[in-house]
């Protein structure tokens, strides 16, 4: 099996293993529990819920403040004068635009309007280099910081398509006004000229307000499709998650099979896979760092920004039967198929 291959096994779980076997404290009631707050974009998630599981299945008293943006910036002010007042043990940020507002960038927080004090930990974030919430991938340059990156690398993600099905022309669809979506597309732009990939990019018009309206999707969609793109590639982008239902039907209509960089365009919509790390098992991973900082006392500094060494590739059976784009046997050997009942039920 090609090297590339060898990094997507089902769930990460292998990349977990270390994590889990961690020495647990016991529930002893005379023990303050830690306070950490929860700074989310969209709800307690997956990743969310993997980040608390981790502290309960490992009997690490503590409570949670947990905080929703609700997708909106304005909210993040809020939460960090809140993450002060409480004297909070602890914040955990959630996604790019959360990480990039609350903390600041590593060279320059102002501690006036980011967490420069409380220990923090960042995760679902993509580039946290590219979004300059840390200095190296060794150790963040900030006292207080640490956290997970969660995207399999851009040549994983390129030659597991291609060995799905070859192909020259990639079209990418993303909103300039979102900062993990421009880094996102840099990457992908990079990755295509060296793979001698065709990139077809389109982005979404802005209204007034400065947001791209979910009824330009489908535009967008066809004018990729119109220029022969054989793939439709979804990488970071809150707005494209938000609406994916919307997005992945119209590639289903217009014959566009979509490959994503996160599970849910696949899993919760009609995206046809994704080499993805589990939101769940991101938290986790995210939670053992917390640990560290609350049970060991390492300074943040010192721990490493940490990724799974694994990646999950999703296949949505369903979609695949729509398109009629079956994977190959030897993909099948490892990936993790979802909606296998589509094929036997010949819906």
């Amino acid at each position: 099996m090609q090297k590339w291959a060898r990094l997507l096994a089902v769930s990460g779980f292998a990349a977990l293993a270390a994590v889990q076997s961690t020495p647990v404290l016991s529930a002893d009631t005379a023990v303050k529990p830690h306070h950490i707050y929860m700074a989310v974009w969209r709800g307690c998630e997956d990743a969310c819920k993997g980040f608390q599981d981790y502290f309960r299945d490992n009997k690490i008293p503590a409570r949670f403040t947990v905080r929703d943006a609700e997708r909106d910036k304005k909210k993040l002010p809020g939460f960090v004068q809140e993450a002060k007042d409480l004297k909070a043990d602890l914040v955990v940020t959630w996604g790019t635009s959360v990480t990039r507002l609350m903390l600041g960038p590593w060279d320059a927080p102002d501690p006036e309007k980011h967490l420069t004090k409380i220990p923090s930990v960042f995760m679902i974030v993509a580039d946290p280099i590219g979004a300059k919430v840390v200095r190296d991938y060794e150790s963040s340059g900030r006292p207080n910081v640490t956290g997970t990156r969660n995207r399999a690398p851009t040549p994983v993600q390129m030659k597991a398509l291609q060995s799905y099905k070859p192909f020259k022309r990639l079209g990418l669809i993303y909103n300039t006004n979102e900062l993990n979506a421009r880094l996102n597309a840099a990457q992908v732009r990079r990755t295509a000229a060296d793979m001698g990939i065709d990139l077809i990019e389109v982005t979404l018009p802005l209204g007034e307000d400065g947001k791209p309206s979910p009824d330009s999707i489908e535009a967008a969609v066809k004018k990729v499709a119109d220029q022969q793109a054989e793939f439709l590639y979804m990488g970071s982008s809150s707005f494209l998650s938000k609406f994916r239902k919307a997005y992945t039907e119209a590639a289903i209509k217009y014959k566009l099979p979509v490959a994503a960089g996160s599970e849910i365009p696949v899993t919760k919509a009609a995206g046809l896979m994704a080499i993805a790390s589990r939101y769940y098992n991101v938290g986790q991973l995210a939670a053992d760092q917390a640990r560290r900082i609350l049970v060991e006392k390492e300074p943040p500094e010192q721990i490493r920004i940490r990724r799974l060494r694994r990646f999950s590739f999703i296949i949505n059976m369903e979609t695949a039967l729509k398109l009629k784009m079956y994977p190959p046997m030897e993909i099948l050997r490892y990936a993790e198929v979802i909606n296998a009942g589509a094929v036997s039920e010949g819906k």
